[in-house]
């Protein structure tokens, strides 16, 4: 039976569940794979590791500025990744996370106001 014109611009909650658990699996056995080559990084950890501690020698908060570091380079990523999309795929991706109830969605929010406001932090 086809679809009503109304339901084909939803998607299913639980559908999107399942593919998303499946797709996750698959992450998971990728980073399992990814850390036995992550002992050659050791050097470069170490190195990152005595900037930390570095920043802490000067009186900067350490778990803060951790939490800053991972904000910025998954903001930098989702930008990425949401401007390599089309318009109409942007709006897709917009419907795919409301069906998978994502509340916070900063990337949708700022390409709806406009350009000129839709990365003040990188200008």
């Amino acid at each position: 039976m086809a679809k009503s014109a109304k339901s084909t611009n939803d998607f299913e909650p639980e559908v999107v569940q399942e593919i998303l658990a499946k797709i996750d699996g698959f992450h998971a056995d990728l980073d399992s794979e990814r850390g036995q080559s992550m002992s050659r990084c050791r050097n470069i950890r170490e190195s990152i590791s005595n900037c930390y501690k570095e920043a802490k020698a000067r009186g900067i908060p350490t778990k803060e500025l951790r939490s800053l570091v991972k904000i910025r380079v998954n903001e930098a990523k989702n930008r990425d990744i949401y401007e390599e999309l089309e318009a109409d795929q942007q709006q897709v991706l917009s419907m795919l996370a409301t069906a998978e109830g994502v509340k916070d969605l900063p990337l949708w929010r700022a390409a709806s106001v406009g350009t000129q406001s839709a990365h003040p932090s990188m200008q």
